[in-house]
């Protein structure tokens, strides 16, 4: 799914990059300012509103903490990928996982530096594919997500996890491809089936994985249904 350079022309790669930044810095904001709430910057019912929509823990060094072990968690899980002959690759992303315990704003942040990690040091999607990459992974598959999982947590834990798992593959394949098809780098229907096909595979993985991650992270004391 990580899309490489080559892929996109450069006008929809830049456009998605600046898109990707601006997200970012409103994203680091919500974060920087649930953090503020944390070491008692903001007070009252405001500042327990923003810190229960977070999923922040009571002390901001172990919510750090937290957030540095989920990173490490998702940059595992994506390091395992399948080539698709016909587009990019399949993998698993984390983004329901790290939404879940961290909330969609430290989510979409996690899986971003994930990516741009991933970009720079191991060359693994295009740096200026960068922006393609984090609307697809971090945006859709993560901070999307998380809102699946926020509309059907109420009434079933297990089955919310689920949906947003596959939504968040499914919904970023599908998205991976409109984008390089579009660019012309590969024929949509030629490749449809193929990308599909395989992350529906994906979407089970990390549907199961997740539930399992959440589990032990609960057990931890890390983890907020």
């Amino acid at each position: 799914m990580h899309i490489p350079d080559g892929f996109l022309n450069n006008k929809a790669a830049l456009g998605l990059l600046a898109g990707a930044l601006g997200m970012m810095g409103y994203c680091l904001g919500r974060v920087f300012k649930a953090v503020g709430v944390l070491i008692g910057n903001l007070a009252g019912n405001n500042g327990q509103k923003i810190a229960g929509i977070m999923g922040f823990s009571k002390n901001a060094d172990k919510y750090f903490q937290k957030l540095a072990m989920i990173s490490v968690w998702v940059f595992a899980a994506q390091m395992f990928n399948i080539p698709i002959a016909s587009s990019t690759s399949a993998h698993l992303i984390g983004g329901v996982f790290a939404a879940v315990l961290a909330g969609p704003f430290a989510g979409f942040v996690i899986i971003s530096s994930v990516l741009a990690i991933q970009a720079v040091f191991f060359a693994d999607g295009g740096l200026l594919a960068l922006g393609a990459n984090i609307l697809n992974m971090a945006f859709i598959g993560s901070f999307l997500s998380y809102f699946v999982y926020k509309a059907l947590s109420a009434k079933n834990y297990y089955a919310a996890v689920i949906a947003a798992c596959f939504f968040s593959v499914l919904a970023a394949a599908l998205a991976c491809l409109i984008e390089i098809s579009i660019s012309g780098a590969v024929s949509f229907s030629a490749a449809f089936k193929d990308m599909m096909s395989l992350h529906l595979l994906f979407a089970v993985l990390e549907s199961a994985l997740t539930l399992l991650l959440l589990k032990v992270f609960k057990n931890l004391g890390g983890a907020n249904e």
